[in-house]
């Protein structure tokens, strides 16, 4: 199957399976980086508050904070 026709065949999916498409490819994704699945579970044990967030911050790193809501 070429490129093309993948991308069409994923285009007529529904959302649902587009979104379960997604997730898995991302996982592959992360399955071929060396050591990135301990490097995150490393990150998210960390539960220092000084590493904390708020949302406000969060959306202003994404970039969101301009959008209306």
């Amino acid at each position: 199957m070429s490129f093309d026709m993948l991308k069409t065949e994923l285009q007529s999916l529904p959302a649902d399976a587009r979104r379960k498409l997604l997730a898995f490819m991302v996982a592959l994704e992360d399955q071929s980086r060396d050591g990135y699945a301990a490097k995150l579970a490393e990150k998210m044990e960390n539960k220092s508050p000084e590493r904390w967030l708020t949302a406000d911050e969060c959306e202003r790193r994404l970039g969101l904070s301009g959008e209306s809501q």
